[in-house]
């Protein structure tokens, strides 16, 4: 148990480092048993690397621990589990709803981490746009083709929670200019 403890000791401890991003990358791609190419494609990854890089950019508790459970649900939803993590007409009550598995932190600064959702949401909307017209021909779902979201004042709520909390950090993994960037399924 203090073996334990001081593991998640020194890693919330740290800044989310370089060098910390790819120690937690590595454990998954370790976990999920990737091959080079899904292994680099990962390591590689800003949104995934984002999602990782949240509770500690907030100073979360167990900010190691709830790094590596988001990045391996962010996995899962872009593997051969997908299906499951697909929206539905339920997700059409908040641009946030897709992402709320997501988005468990204990404490941290709360502007930091609606920052972070907020980059993380305008991405996924960006990719609804992107989809629309492949999604109609496939009959499959699309808040913004459903009529859910309005795409311009809905990026336009984004960018407003970005813009009112910055964080340099942040920016240095991934920023709103650089949207629609279609990460979410890289790799």
């Amino acid at each position: 148990m203090a073996i334990q403890q001081n593991v998640e000791e020194r890693i919330s401890s740290r800044l989310f480092t370089g060098e910390l991003w790819l120690e937690i990358a590595d454990d998954l791609i370790a976990a999920f048993r990737m091959n080079a190419l899904e292994a680099k494609a990962l390591r590689e990854n800003r949104i995934a690397r984002l999602v990782a890089a949240l509770p500690f950019l907030a100073g979360c508790e167990d900010a190691g621990r709830t790094a590596v459970a988001h990045l391996g649900t962010y996995l899962l939803s872009v593997r051969d589990t997908k299906r499951w993590f697909c929206a539905t007409p339920e997700d059409g009550s908040s641009i946030l709803e897709r992402l709320r598995l997501g988005a468990s932190f204990k404490g941290g600064d709360k502007d930091i981490l609606q920052r972070g959702m907020s980059l993380l949401a305008l991405n996924m909307i960006s990719d609804y746009k992107r989809d629309l017209a492949e999604d109609a021909a496939l009959g499959k779902y699309n808040p913004l083709g459903a009529g859910d979201f309005k795409f311009e004042e809905t990026v336009e709520e984004l960018e407003w929670a970005i813009a009112k909390r910055p964080c340099d950090e942040m920016d240095e993994i991934i920023n709103a200019g650089e949207m629609p960037l279609s990460y979410w399924v890289e790799g």
